[in-house]
């Protein structure tokens, strides 16, 4: 077979490929890194939030949780080390006088996740924050927001110094074949091109189960993925600057986190997301100016003297669900294939919140799964 060879490709350069192909960079491993877009990080990493999470909303026993927890702390120190802007503003969860018993509720689950917290009546919320109504919040320290496009360049300046990186690359087709996978892809130029890989990890983002099913078929016994479109409004320069925590509302039992209030490193703050199922022929970021309506109805309950006047449509983004193991909370699929038939293969499907905050503790497992086989 007169192939280019490889020992370890990567399907998907955002944020969670780019991870993981830093954690497999200066080895003895020849990598290869296959992006279909321009460049990196353009689909769901950078069309989110840029929280950092710290798993209060994630099932204890989730991978969620677990990632979520180990990779808070990774962030914050990769940032320090590289010198990348975030802001360890903390988050108050709020809530309305009618809210006692779910307020309650969540607060015992926090307990039960050994997460550190504090709750505030409505005159020490206020005091934090003057613009915000709220019967009693929750005060979690360790969340923030992070420049995530400053991480993606950092993630990608230390991956592609011993990494090979193809953008503009499509994948047509992956194979078994003897102790590893041929690959097909079509180049922007309609070029097809074809090589050999002894591990195949799958990082494809929104196609991720598309993916994984070509190469496996029935053997993918998983539900098909599910996306949600999230849009997200900006509020006017008055407000910018206005709030010094994340705003949140108690988390709802259809695995959204509610519209939101966060900002970015100059400030501007935003409204969002909402959650609207959308199938996987329609995708696209139009952000739909009548909904400044919907936002308007959720937001004024919780921000004080806000006018309708004051949003305006920013951007959005398409988040892939996967609800594998319960119907009310979706989880992320990271599986070495073995015990499918397909070894060295290595599925990350529906990678959603808390995608980013995971994302380097994601890229740290992985490699160990790498290591652990025998190639």
């Amino acid at each position: 077979m007169n192939l280019p060879k490889f020992d370890i490709t990567i399907v998907g350069s955002g944020i969670v490929g780019l991870s993981i192909a830093k954690s497999l960079s200066n080895n003895k491993h020849s990598v290869l890194v296959i992006e279909k877009n321009d460049s990196f990080g353009e689909e769901t990493s950078s069309r989110n939030s840029e929280v950092v999470h710290s798993g209060i909303f994630n099932d204890i026993n989730s991978l969620k949780y677990i990632f979520c927890k180990e990779g808070n702390e990774l962030l914050y120190d990769f940032c320090d080390e590289n010198q990348i802007w975030y802001n360890k503003c903390g988050k108050l969860i709020i809530s309305k006088k009618n809210e006692e018993e779910k307020f309650e509720k969540f607060i015992k689950s926090l307990s039960q996740k050994n997460i550190q917290f504090e709750i505030l009546n409505e005159f020490e919320t206020n005091r934090i924050e003057p613009s915000i109504k709220s019967f009693k919040s929750i005060h979690i320290k360790n969340s923030g927001v992070v420049d995530s496009h400053g991480l993606m360049s950092h993630l990608f300046r230390i991956s592609s110094d011993s990494n090979m990186h193809l953008f503009n690359s499509k994948t047509q087709k992956i194979v078994k074949h003897k102790n590893g996978y041929i690959i097909q892809i079509q180049r922007k130029n309609g070029e097809i091109e074809e090589f050999f890989s002894k591990i195949i990890i799958n990082s494809a983002g929104l196609n991720s189960y598309e993916v994984a099913s070509n190469i496996m078929g029935d053997s993918l016994n998983i539900p098909n993925m599910e996306f949600y479109k999230g849009s997200y409004f900006s509020l006017s320069s008055k407000w910018r600057n206005k709030f010094k925590k994340l705003i949140y509302s108690l988390p709802s039992p259809d695995d959204a986190l509610g519209i939101h209030i966060s900002f970015d490193s100059s400030g501007r703050v935003k409204l969002g997301p909402d959650y609207e199922p959308i199938n996987r022929n329609s995708f696209n970021y139009i952000v739909n100016l009548e909904s400044s309506e919907k936002f308007f109805d959720s937001a004024k309950q919780y921000i004080k003297d806000l006018h309708i006047e004051d949003l305006s449509p920013d951007y959005s983004g398409i988040r892939p669900k996967l609800f594998y193991k319960s119907k009310k909370s979706s989880e992320f699929y990271i599986k070495e294939e073995s015990k499918n038939g397909f070894s060295n293969l290595i599925n990350l499907i529906g990678i959603d919140s808390p995608g980013l905050t995971s994302s380097l503790k994601i890229g740290e497992y992985v490699k160990s799964i790498v290591y652990r086989m025998n190639f």
